[in-house]
């Protein structure tokens, strides 16, 4: 790590040293391994190090991502009591010094917050030792953290425009939200989206909630079991988070062609298998669909903040890739009739595939990656200049 403001403006021959921060939930940390990815792309001797929570996500997708990883304390201001207030500041402290530990062993060129509790102690951190600060922010309305930290931020990028708004002036990038290489390598041609269905072939159903799953769709799925058991003609694979696991497996034991299981490991794959996604609509899980050219029925989570999601949807919507079904209208006999309304209309679905693929942003994470470098000396500033 670099204290000397000056060094860091000239251009550096070193590998860039990156530490990124975020997790919890998957829309945290995906964006940081892609962004990862595209670093490793960019500069092959980068050194990259996570920095995470035990209890989150990230503790088993960046070391599958072969990534390395640090963990340190951190959670939420959640409850009123005085043992939750009392474990909030424990965990704050503790993470704050495990996260000055981390940056002065790993001694970052910068560091990137992707969102969630845990990139609090370690941006707080890089303020104090000097180090630069980006952040990634995947929604139209940023998150809690994120708001919080953009004041010390050197750059942050966008995965909606219209969330400049909430940033200081001149900070922000529009880049959109960056997904996994696996994604891009699979992106369809023009024209291609959508074409394999009807094609003679089992009509393939991909239903997911996230990482944890979620309630409304696992009830419904359970719901229109009656209807898509019956369906020997489709392939369906529902994905359940671990609480609501055991009830649509028994819902769908005796249906050889429905695949039920808690995780999708393999999420790039089982979109490229999909005729269909049913999802939730979070600002990733969107990303990731355009990248892939799938059409979709979005159940946006009514509980998300500024209730982002449905205008998330509604944009999906407008521009013809996706189908709206509110939360509170979600059951059993509504999904399987918009399925089967989708399904019975192989081209009106290819349509929906393709105004899907319009919308991807398949450079985002190279951008990112690319502005790193910049950001941190490696590369001179847009026309020659140095980094500010």
């Amino acid at each position: 790590m670099t204290s000397d403001r000056q060094a860091r403006c000239e251009p550096s021959d070193e590998p860039l040293r990156l530490m990124i921060t975020g997790g919890g939930t998957g829309g945290h940390v995906y964006p940081g391994l892609a962004v990862a990815e595209a670093l490793r792309r960019l500069e092959p001797a980068s050194r990259i190090l996570f920095v995470g929570t035990r209890a989150g996500i990230e503790a088993e997708l960046v070391p599958r991502a072969g990534f390395e990883i640090a963990y340190v304390r951190a959670s939420g201001f959640r409850g009123l009591g005085a043992r939750a207030r009392l474990r909030f500041l424990w965990n704050s402290a503790s993470g704050f010094w495990g996260s000055l530990r981390a940056i002065r062993r790993f001694r970052p060129d910068v560091v990137l917050g992707t969102g969630g509790y845990v990139s609090l102690p370690v941006a707080a951190a890089a303020r104090l030792l000097g180090v630069p600060l980006a952040l990634q922010e995947q929604n139209a309305v940023p998150g809690s953290t994120n708001r919080l930290l953009g004041r010390w931020a050197r750059r942050v990028y966008l995965g909606f425009a219209e969330a400049a708004v909430h940033f200081r002036s001149g900070l922000t990038q529009d880049t959109g939200n960056p997904v996994r290489e696996a994604f891009l390598t699979a992106l369809p041609g023009a024209g291609e989206a959508g074409r394999a269905v009807g094609a003679g072939r089992p009509f393939r159903l991909l239903v997911f909630g996230g990482s944890r799953g979620a309630r409304t769709l696992n009830r419904a799925a359970v719901a229109a079991a009656r209807d898509w058991t019956r369906s020997p003609d489709m392939q369906i694979r529902l994905q359940t988070g671990r609480d609501d696991l055991d009830s649509v497996a028994r819902a769908y034991e005796a249906a050889d062609h429905v695949v039920v299981a808690p995780y999708i490991d393999d999420m790039p794959e089982a979109l490229a298998w999909a005729d269909l996604v049913v999802s939730r609509a979070g600002a990733m899980t969107l990303a990731e669909l355009a990248a892939a050219g799938k059409p979709a029925v979005l159940v946006p989570f009514p509980h998300a903040t500024d209730n982002h999601q449905l205008r998330n949807a509604k944009a999906r919507e407008e521009a013809g890739a996706a189908f709206l079904l509110l939360d509170e209208l979600c059951d059993g006999g509504s999904l399987a009739g918009v399925v089967a309304g989708l399904r019975g209309d192989p081209a009106g679905l290819s349509d929906m595939a393709d105004a899907s693929r319009a919308l991807a942003r398949p450079d985002a994470a190279m951008k990112i990656a690319t502005d790193l470098m910049r950001l941190s000396g490696r590369l001179p500033a847009r026309g020659g200049a140095s980094v500010p």
